[in-house]
């Protein structure tokens, strides 16, 4: 290896495509575990507070201008995500909004 090389990853699932994925979703699931964590101590702090309970949060059915909030929230999510691993002519075509999804 001379002054400029780039020391080679190792290849543990055979192919780096499938090790990029593997380290996303391993990413990904720390993150969730983060925002989980600290979502359950919120409620169980709200709870003890009596502020909400955690039954209110569990039994709460949004109205319809949260709904649609929400489901547009859920939807550029799961674009942003699942859009990673589409074919770069297709994730631009989206982007552009030239293709539904």
């Amino acid at each position: 290896m001379s002054g400029g090389d780039v020391p080679e990853r190792p290849t543990y699932l055979g192919s780096d495509r499938f090790d990029d994925l593997a380290r996303m979703i391993t990413e990904l699931m720390s993150e969730l575990w983060i925002l989980k964590d600290r979502n359950m101590v919120l409620e169980k702090l709200l709870d003890d507070a009596g502020v909400v309970t955690t039954a209110a949060i569990d039994e709460y059915v949004p109205d319809h201008d949260t709904s649609v909030v929400l489901a547009a929230e859920r939807a550029a999510f799961t674009a942003r995500i699942l859009g990673a691993v589409l074919p770069q002519d297709e994730r631009l075509a989206r982007e552009l909004g030239t293709v539904a999804g």
